[in-house]
């Protein structure tokens, strides 16, 4: 299809409430969400096809459990990816806080009890474990349950290439920038598109070096719990570095550009 529609894949605890309030913002009511029948209902790009082909008014689409790729050529994407130990750190504070959330009682006991429940359960763990290579990549859906779902090196691999041709793709601690980069690339298709930057349910307002909040999270676990919340992390870590890379040298060309 021709027609342009931006997709937001809302990977949790990634600044996805922020992103989503800037895309309604933007766009009001050609803006909507698109979900499954519950937390674990991941659905496949045709269903996301088949969604959009029944909304001809949306021209942008936030979700949580909508997989790539992209429904069709014309669509473009946003995605923010996260420092993973950190992401870890912000899915247990948000889970102990809401007694709505499920494994919310194991969140109680604590970050680290919660981090080595994660680490052995298959019963919503593997939202901390090399979740945004699953997310972005068909193990969500090859295990047949999210629950069950494990990231390979070839699932890196196909997460990468996404964000190679992907010109949403933003950091979570560099959310700034990020909103300039993605604003610069998708604007021209987009032109109500405003990512002037807000930051919404944030759980930190003051935010110290990430050297200095990763020695924070070991310090909270324990050097064994630590090490294998990494180890649990490998592919995340490697996807996270190369979202890093790809905002260093956009940003740097949209600098560039501004100056000329």
């Amino acid at each position: 299809m021709a027609r342009p529609v931006l997709i937001h894949y809302h990977i949790f605890k990634n600044a996805g409430t922020s992103v989503d309030w800037l895309l309604r913002k933007s766009f009001g009511d050609n803006w909507t969400t698109f979900e499954g029948q519950h937390a674990a209902d991941v659905q496949s790009a045709d269903r996301v096809r088949t969604f959009l082909e029944g909304r001809p008014d949306i021209v942008a689409l936030s979700s949580h459990l909508g997989r790539p790729p992209l429904p069709w050529p014309a669509a473009r994407a946003i995605v923010f990816l996260r420092q993973p130990l950190e992401r870890a750190r912000s899915v247990h504070a948000f889970v102990a806080r809401d007694a709505t959330q499920p494994n919310h009682a194991v969140a109680r006991r604590g970050f680290a009890n919660y981090v080595r429940w994660a680490l052995d359960s298959n019963d919503g763990g593997v939202v901390i474990r090399n979740y945004q290579v699953i997310h972005l990549s068909t193990a969500s859906l090859r295990a047949g349950h999210i629950y069950r779902a494990e990231a390979t090196a070839d699932d890196l691999g196909e997460a990468v290439r996404y964000l190679d041709a992907w010109n949403g793709v933003g950091v979570v601690s560099r959310f700034d920038d990020s909103c300039r980069v993605i604003q610069q690339a998708l604007v021209s298709t987009f032109p109500a598109l405003n990512l002037a930057s807000i930051r919404l349910n944030v759980t930190h307002a003051a935010r110290p070096e990430e050297t200095e909040r990763l020695e924070e999270i070991r310090e909270e676990l324990g050097a064994e719990t630590y090490a294998r919340l990494l180890a649990a992390n490998e592919l995340d870590l490697s996807l996270y570095a190369h979202a890093q890379r790809l905002l260093h040298r956009r940003l740097a060309l949209v600098t560039e550009n501004a100056t000329h």
